[in-house]
């Protein structure tokens, strides 16, 4: 029996007409997504659509299984609701399902979600850490309403997207390290240091990559790992320096464990994003969630930053009409 994901993978193949730019949005191969699509073809027993060289088309049978898929998926979104709110046995608490990167996720959320309870109690924030290519494809089925990345990220067919604010990232070193008392570096200087990174063919490692490059910089690379806690671990006991957002440190400068080097040639900077698609917005708790981001996000405990004007989430709010004043 084919799987909701192959239902996912199939969607986005058909509303961007190409297998190349189907998998640039979904974040998968374009063999992976081929694969998925003749497995699903062979689970039916009819094909779906018509490869040619100007890309794909949908077959008569294609089309009404289009039309199908998108019920499957809606259907799919209200059973978890339902049963998640059945399972607390009568109560109207309502759940909602949010997303983040490993940095945000640890250092960001906990204390936005602390704030959202504040003002709405009837609503619980149920948190998943994920790269940002699985919240991205998890957005597009059941599991997660809202996610939050800090990579670069384009809208499509599959997310929508509102920016929300640059971060500074900062040259990270702890102590004993060769940088340990100064304030700024220069590229040249910091080209001759280890680097810590974070794991490759990830989208971090590429903005990492992308970034140092602008100034001149190709970093040894004397380790990579997949979460901001183990990049601060290794940083900590002198393995290398890294590149790390301000909010990922916070409480490791207050306490005097690392300390932070800016570039002497610029300001680095990653971009936050929030995602989402159009059916998260008849999501139970989901006009209370961007409410609030829309109302508090310039009071919102980040260290530092620089935000983007409220009006990054214009389009969202707008998304939802009247019910959002």
């Amino acid at each position: 029996m084919f799987s909701l994901h192959q239902v996912e993978i199939f969607q986005t193949v058909a509303a961007e007409g190409s297998i190349s730019r189907a998998s640039e949005a979904l974040y998968l191969s374009q063999p992976a997504v081929s694969q998925h699509i003749r497995a699903l073809e062979r689970d039916i027993g009819v094909q779906l659509l018509v490869r040619g060289r100007r890309g794909v088309t949908l077959t008569p049978a294609g089309e009404v299984f289009l039309k199908y898929s998108r019920q499957l998926l809606r259907l799919s979104r209200e059973a978890r609701e339902s049963t998640v709110l059945a399972a607390q046995n009568g109560r109207r608490r309502r759940y909602l399902h949010i997303g983040a990167t490993p940095g945000i996720g640890a250092c960001l959320m906990p204390h936005w979600m602390n704030d959202f309870y504040s003002f709405n109690p009837q609503i619980t924030l149920a948190l998943k850490v994920l790269s940002t290519s699985e919240l991205v494809r998890r957005l597009s089925g059941p599991d997660i309403a809202f996610a939050m990345v800090g990579d670069v990220i384009s809208r499509s067919s599959v997310v929508e997207v509102a920016h929300l604010w640059d971060e500074e990232a900062v040259i990270v070193v702890g102590r004993g390290h060769q940088l340990w008392d100064k304030s700024t570096v220069s590229a040249e200087e910091l080209a001759q240091h280890s680097f810590v990174m974070r794991e490759n063919n990830s989208l971090a490692h590429a903005w990492e990559l992308q970034t140092l490059a602008e100034f001149g910089v190709n970093p040894r690379t004397v380790a990579e790992f997949n979460t901001t806690a183990a990049i601060k671990q290794a940083v900590g006991s002198g393995m290398g320096l890294a590149l790390l957002p301000c909010f990922a440190i916070k409480n490791e400068l207050e306490s005097g464990r690392l300390k932070c080097v800016r570039l002497a040639e610029g300001v680095l900077r990653r971009p936050i994003h929030l995602l989402w698609t159009p059916t998260s917005l008849q999501l139970p708790g989901a006009e209370a969630f961007v409410q609030f981001l829309a109302r508090n996000l310039d009071k919102l405990p980040v260290y530092p930053v620089e935000l983007a004007e409220s009006r990054a989430l214009r389009s969202l709010t707008n998304s939802l009409g009247s019910r959002v004043p």
